[in-house]
């Protein structure tokens, strides 16, 4: 008897060990919208279960949407606004006027903020070395609350119409270790563009502009804010007069430089993550409702890839590699065919970015080069395998 009972309390033990150690459910959190609440208790889980790689990538996911949500409520406090693109209002609600209004540099502090987020987020997910963490998750069930009182449920949908396809209703994706990959590409690639945009100082172009984009955006120039809002039609002259006046606005001198060559770093981990995930996808033996699924898996999106799409996919890694490295140069439109820009020194160079005068060509003048070019043909090629939508299943891939 006492050996039995000895046995049935080793089990006992066993058993609440393992349900003490049991992570939180980050589906059941990203479904309740509590994403706060959410972090706070998959981090008190970390605490006490470290190596637990699967709770880790939950904890980057719910801060990731957490982020996304408080991106989308800084700036929906001004209203954000479009003509003939979305109803933003029917989304978002009506906002009742800010007690200060949108100015440059506080667009600045809310990118900057951005960036520190998902700093902060690919810290987490470049610590978990485990090759079996899944994280499934019903992503059509993830509410984004930007406006407080309202919920907009952020869904697949625009990534599958880009494709092509059509959404499943109630889709679950199993996100594996390809995926945590993914994801820090993902958070590079954003860093690398919003680097970019605060590299430069655009508050010319915001004064003259972003009463387009924002209802409470400030601008020195009063009369713009007594134009009547139209949502339809064709142009009248104050919109054709603001598009003019936003592009030759689009002349930005340099005030972070040293912002560009993060944006560089940035993208060239992107680079380097995107094999890595191809790598990890290949080597996959499962086929568990795929989020980018290898030549011999099904996603769950509907979306087949083939190995002919992933050797491609590889080929415009090494083209894009060689170009941010100077080692090939980009197409110049202009004098002799063997001239080239090099595209690292637009990174590590930074100067005045006038689209004017690079559309004219002058702009390119400290960067021409002679050597060999990325070759036309090379990304025709590539984007015939995928069947012309290179660019969505770049979007998709990253």
């Amino acid at each position: 008897m006492i050996h039995y009972a000895a046995i049935t309390i080793c089990l006992l033990s066993i058993l609440i060990g393992q349900l003490q150690a049991a992570a939180p459910d980050t589906d059941a959190i990203l479904a309740s919208g509590k994403f706060a609440e959410g972090i706070t208790t998959l981090e008190e889980h970390l605490k006490q279960n470290p190596k637990d790689d699967s709770a880790r990538f939950g904890l980057a996911t719910l801060q990731f949407v957490e982020a996304v949500q408080s991106l989308g409520r800084k700036l929906v406090i001004y209203g954000p606004q479009t003509r003939g693109i979305a109803d933003l209002e029917a989304i978002f609600g009506k906002q009742s006027k800010p007690a200060k209004l949108l100015t440059y540099p506080r667009l600045r502090e809310i990118l900057n903020e951005w960036l520190q987020d998902l700093t902060r987020i690919e810290a987490i997910l470049a610590k978990i070395e485990s090759n079996d963490v899944k994280l499934p998750i019903h992503v059509a069930r993830v509410p984004l609350n930007f406006a407080r009182d309202g919920v907009q449920a952020l869904t697949l949908v625009p990534l599958l119409n880009s494709l092509g396809r059509e959404a499943p209703a109630d889709v679950v994706i199993a996100f594996d270790r390809a995926d945590v990959d993914w994801m820090r590409g993902y958070c590079h690639l954003l860093s690398a563009f919003g680097e970019v945009a605060l590299a430069y100082d655009a508050q010319e172009l915001f004064d003259v502009f972003s009463h387009r984009i924002f209802a409470y955006a400030e601008t020195p120039h009063k009369f713009l804010k007594d134009q009547p809002r139209r949502q339809g039609g064709w142009f009248d002259f104050d919109e054709i007069a603001d598009i003019v006046g936003a592009i030759h606005t689009i002349r930005f001198p340099v005030k972070e430089p040293k912002r560009m060559a993060a944006a560089l770093s940035h993208i060239e981990q992107t680079l380097a993550l995107s094999r890595s995930m191809w790598k990890l996808i290949l080597a996959e033996k499962d086929n568990d409702r795929e989020w980018i699924p290898g030549p011999g898996q099904t996603s769950v999106l509907g979306v087949g890839v083939t190995q002919e799409m992933v050797d491609h996919w590889i080929i415009a890694l090494d083209e894009t590699e060689s170009i941010l490295k100077g080692k090939k140069l980009l197409p110049f439109w202009r004098g002799k065919l063997t001239n080239g820009v090099n595209l690292r020194k637009v990174f590590l160079e930074p100067r005045t970015l006038d689209m004017v005068l690079w559309v004219h060509g002058a702009a390119a003048t400290p960067y021409l080069e002679e050597g060999e070019i990325t070759r036309p043909d090379t990304w025709e090629q590539i984007n015939r395998v995928f069947r012309g939508q290179f660019l969505a299943f770049g979007i998709w891939f990253n």
